[in-house]
């Protein structure tokens, strides 16, 4: 009986070079392990992340595309000031959007602004469809250790 699995399993196996590859044969084959790789963009030791500048409010992006408030923006040009949900870090007199997120982007890459990203309350508003045609600016960070 075993000579006779041996020999019906060969001829199987031949007979799949012929069958449209729409058909299944997985449960003749045996289970194999799938080696579990963890996403890229989590095994990457840096983090980027879009910062846009809208009437009112700061908002952050991160990797998987979630929407955090960062801050409140005030004022209009060419006297912008802004003050970030993280550690109440202010800015003044800043005469574009451009140059008040220059400012923000260089505190982070200072670190002043780390671990705390983690914690952002979640944008609860729609920011709309439209948000990446706004004033805008990307920023990446490696994370610590």
């Amino acid at each position: 009986m075993k000579l006779f699995t041996k020999s019906f399993l060969r001829v199987i196996t031949a007979c799949r070079k012929f069958v449209s590859p729409g058909t299944s044969f997985k449960h003749l084959d045996p289970p194999r392990a799938q080696p579990s790789t963890p996403d890229a963009a989590i095994l990457s030791p840096w983090r980027v992340y879009r910062i846009y500048a809208r009437p009112g409010h700061v908002l952050l992006r991160n990797e998987q595309g979630r929407i955090f408030y960062f801050g409140v923006m005030k004022g209009a040009e060419p006297n912008l000031a802004y003050r970030l949900v993280v550690r109440g870090l202010t800015g003044r007199g800043f005469a574009s959007r451009t140059l008040l997120l220059d400012d923000i982007i260089h505190r982070m890459e200072s670190g002043e602004v780390a671990g705390e990203l983690l914690d952002l309350p979640e944008c609860t508003a729609d920011p709309g469809v439209d948000l990446d045609r706004g004033t805008h600016a990307d920023v990446s960070m490696k994370l610590a250790g």
